[in-house]
């Protein structure tokens, strides 16, 4: 006899018995206080087969046979409107610089220039960090591979930080995660691929994709590589 399982569809714990309405198809989470209906999330294996994710914008695909490459192009055009915020930015910190070295050889104002030095330090590593990345948007491109028994992640051309290898052998499933992100102006969502070992750990493969769409194509396109049977994980993003 199999034992059905609910986990919850926003932190992926799981659902003691007494916490579930099975009348009105209706569950709440203790963990984290969502309430969420259940009509598709039982589970007691791989369930229903998902459909087919299409081809992504700025994305290629190429599969010969054992090697598969699946290469996200970064540049986006709404890139243009954080060129010219880094314009304005770096603008403003470079003047502000300008005035006050100036001011420093000149041998104006004492102390109080080396504060005017000082002040914007943490606006300075903001723009040196955003400018690092409008620059990295526009040339780099994030390259999956499958090949020679090892599933590997790169980026490229400028130097970011992500890749890895992981070896065949190691895995068990991939899945995709929703990262919530809350600001002033509001929330927005990035999308994740992960791979749980099995060893039960998990790795991020690819973090911070745009949309849905892009995260469970590599995920289908890497499993049906690697002919791995999809299955439910707690936590992922339910479709």
């Amino acid at each position: 006899m199999t034992t059905l399982q609910l986990h919850c569809k926003s932190c992926g714990k799981l659902i003691p018995a007494q916490d579930v309405n099975i009348d009105k198809a209706i569950a709440k989470c203790q963990a984290c206080h969502a309430v969420f209906r259940f009509a598709d999330g039982l589970d007691g294996g791989a369930g229903p087969a998902r459909p087919q994710v299409g081809l992504p914008a700025r994305f290629t695909l190429d599969n010969w046979g054992p090697e598969l490459t699946i290469t996200r192009r970064w540049y986006s055009h709404g890139l243009w409107f954080l060129v010219l915020f880094c314009i304005f930015w770096d603008g403003f910190l470079v003047m502000w610089y300008t005035m006050g070295i100036g001011s420093l050889v000149g041998g104006e104002g004492g102390g109080m220039i080396w504060v005017m030095l000082l002040f914007p330090i943490l606006h300075l590593a903001v723009g040196v960090g955003l400018t690092y990345f409008v620059a990295a948007a526009f040339v780099n491109k994030t390259v999956i591979r499958v090949s020679s028994g090892e599933l590997s992640v790169r980026h490229g051309p400028v130097p970011w930080p992500g890749n890895q290898t992981i070896p065949i052998a190691d895995l068990k499933q991939l899945f995709c995660t929703e990262s919530i992100h809350r600001g002033k102006n509001g929330c927005h969502s990035t999308y994740n691929v992960e791979v749980l070992k099995r060893d039960a750990t998990r790795v991020k493969l690819v973090a911070s994709l745009e949309e849905l769409d892009q995260a469970l194509f590599i995920e289908q396109q890497v499993e049906q590589q690697l002919k791995i049977p999809d299955e439910r994980v707690p936590g992922e993003v339910r479709v």
